[in-house]
């Protein structure tokens, strides 16, 4: 357990269970100016520009920016992608009863939404799944699971925060800097930076499992200025800050904490996990500066300069001499140039130029960009349109997409898998936390529904669905959810029976009226 007024509060506490999360966070938003040395010297030395961080003024040679191809932000991007298009509707995995519904309490209604005074919109018909969808709604969860990966990936690791309190119940989600786990492996703290009257203090929440039971507590400690020293307050003063009535509580037959951390690449040399871009930042670095190198290049060099012989160049003085007077025979006017004679030789004047094309190595760039991607488990084709070859494909059949994302979507296919895991426990432990207020809620893992992570035409979804219900290895309503993934229940069912009765229909197109046949 830790001991946090013995300890002091900086970011060395942060990076010492973490790591540098912070500089990673900072690869992947392309604060790349700010973190590699070869980029702070050139933009010091005026070699180069970066007028987000330090203005066009720092600039004193040229005027080339500092260019970055920034293949950090597909790394843990291109998982999310596939993954966050895969996850579907969250069903709970029971009936709800009528003797459920009748047991059902005044509090458990009211984490549902609804009109109060309205019977026909405020009634609760299926307790579990409405509750269910409630927490998927006030989770903002749909539009949570892109994010969700991205910061999983790129810190290595995702907090998940069962909540209950008077904006309903819900989970929320936090990045891994706030979690400090215990080092018997039977608690954690997460620890949150707050300010009430311009004060900063320091809120630890604890989880922690003691004979058998889990114990939930909240401290507040003010954070001396300037040395990061903790002072604990007291109990009374605790609550008022935080708004809190009771800041200790007990939950009976509980043996695990309900905050739920998921790791990425979990090993026993990174327990709580290692970032998707750890070793990258050297090839990150490398690619920017040979861009940047060739741009420097091609500044200096890539503008057309003109060479004139002697008697000309004398005579275009000559003309600045008498058109600007003293001095400024340096004041070449172009117009000079539009009529010129020919030497014993034939020449007049030469346009010299670079040949921009040898400037550069950009194979050596798409080798460290392949390279990054291989480390990655990265599939080259997923990026293929960043790399301009993406528009020269023709369309393609779903499987020969799946074969040229092959690398990607079994990287992705073990992140949806602990992800969906991850998203069962928080559920489970939310419904816990329903159940305290009342044994009407039951304690359930719910179904997770997972779609196809690489799109296809609307007609091979239809082919597909259709052999798989015609073979007799789908049903009717997997089949319309699977063509139909964002209907509702309500009219997923309605649609089931819309094809029953035009199936009987077709069965029999000449219905018995009852009556003897007439001849």
């Amino acid at each position: 357990m830790i001991d946090w007024t013995k300890k002091e509060w900086n970011k060395s506490t942060i990076t010492d269970v973490h790591g540098n999360v912070f500089f990673y966070r900072d690869l992947y938003e392309g604060k790349h100016a700010e973190i590699f040395s070869r980029a702070k010297n050139l933009i010091e030395q005026g070699e180069i520009i970066d007028n987000i961080t330090e203005g066009s003024v720092k600039a004193k040679n040229v005027q080339t920016p500092y260019i970055m191809a920034n293949v950090s932000r597909l790394i843990p991007e291109i998982p999310a992608m596939l993954v966050s298009r895969s996850i579907g509707q969250i069903n709970s995995s029971l009936n709800t009863k009528a003797e459920q519904l009748a047991a059902m309490g005044k509090e458990t209604a009211d984490l549902i939404d609804g009109p109060e005074g309205n019977e026909a919109n405020n009634t609760v018909y299926d307790l579990q799944q409405e509750l269910i969808e409630q927490i998927v709604k006030n989770s903002n969860l749909t539009f949570e699971h892109w994010t969700n990966i991205v910061q999983q990936q790129l810190d290595g690791g995702l907090v998940g925060v069962p909540w209950m309190d008077d904006d309903g119940i819900r989970i929320d989600f936090k990045q891994r800097d706030v979690y400090f786990p215990h080092d018997d492996g039977k608690g954690v703290d997460l620890v949150y930076e707050r300010e009430f009257n311009s004060d900063r203090y320091l809120h630890v929440y604890r989880e922690r499992v003691e004979r058998g039971n889990l114990l939930t507590t909240n401290r507040l400690y003010k954070l001396k200025e300037g040395s990061g020293q903790l002072t604990e307050l007291d109990e009374s003063t605790t609550k008022e800050l935080l708004g809190l009535d009771v800041l200790d509580r007990v939950f009976e037959g509980r043996s695990r904490p309900f905050v739920e951390y998921w790791a990425n690449e979990k090993t026993f040399m990174n327990p709580l996990g290692r970032s998707c871009l750890k070793n990258q930042e050297g090839k990150q670095d490398e690619i920017n500066w040979t861009l940047t190198r060739n741009a420097i290049t091609f500044e200096r060099n890539g503008k057309p300069r003109i060479a004139v012989s002697k008697e000309i160049f004398t005579a275009l003085q000559e003309a600045a001499l008498q058109r600007y007077g003293p001095g400024g025979e340096s004041r070449i006017d172009h117009r000079d140039l539009e009529v010129v004679t020919f030497d014993e030789e034939g020449k007049a004047m030469e346009i010299i130029q670079i040949d921009v094309t040898k400037i550069g190595d950009l194979t050596w760039v798409k080798d460290l960009m392949k390279l990054m991607l291989m480390e990655t488990s990265t599939s080259e084709k997923a990026v293929d349109f960043y790399l301009g070859e993406g528009s020269k494909q023709a369309a393609q059949s779903g499987i020969a997409k799946f074969y040229d994302l092959f690398v990607s979507i079994t990287k992705a296919e073990q992140i949806q898998k602990e992800y969906v895991y991850f998203l069962q426990n928080l559920f489970e432990n939310c419904l816990w936390l329903a159940n305290q207020d009342n044994s009407s809620v039951l304690i359930e893992r719910p179904e997770i529904q997972t779609r196809a992570m690489v799109p296809i035409s609307r007609q091979e979804l239809l082919e597909e669905n259709a052999k798989a219900y015609t073979d007799g290895v789908q049903s009717l309503e997997t089949t319309i959810k699977a063509i139909h993934p964002h209907a509702a229940d309500d009219w997923i069912q309605e649609e089931i029976e819309r094809i029953k009765a035009e199936g009987e229909i077709d069965d029999n197109p000449y219905p018995d009226d009852g009556g003897d046949e007439q001849l």
